[in-house]
């Protein structure tokens, strides 16, 4: 779990019962204290994938604009897909779904990750179409070209 930054307290001694907000570690002399923030919530960072980060920053390079900043605060997150794949693995590999032009083919080839030349859908309930009783529609991070 994150450690709060920020607090809402009350010291009756001190400041007869009025609440502050106090951004430093709780003091032992607060008689209520109450989390506000943590530093993922005042300061969110933006996810975005791979090839959104790509287009990003050839425009801020084509704008020749000082992006170092903007870094900071962007998460890649991987490009996830659903996938349809053999609920059981056949010692390391799965086998999942292959497409044939943006088709499903039934035809099946054995991997241990998806990769993008695999029939790959935009919703579970897309991939759930094509499942049978020994596959599963599963979401997963996919890997290269």
């Amino acid at each position: 779990m994150t450690e709060p930054v920020a607090y809402m307290y009350q010291d009756f001694e001190k400041d007869k019962g009025e609440i502050f907000v106090q951004i430093d570690e709780p003091s032992p002399t607060w008689d209520i204290v109450t989390p506000l923030y943590t530093k993922e919530q005042l300061h969110p960072k933006v996810k975005m994938a791979q090839a959104e980060f790509d287009e990003l920053e050839i425009c801020l390079i084509n704008a020749q604009f000082d992006y170092s900043e903007l870094k900071k605060i962007i998460e890649i997150v991987p490009d996830m897909k659903w996938f349809v794949r053999s609920k059981e693995p056949d010692g390391e590999y799965y086998y999942y779904l292959l497409k044939n032009n943006d088709d499903p083919m039934l035809d099946y080839e054995p991997s241990k990750n998806p990769y993008k030349e695999y029939m790959n859908f935009g919703t579970k309930e897309e991939a759930e179409r094509w499942t049978n009783p020994l596959t599963e529609a599963v979401q997963l991070p996919v890997e290269g070209d």
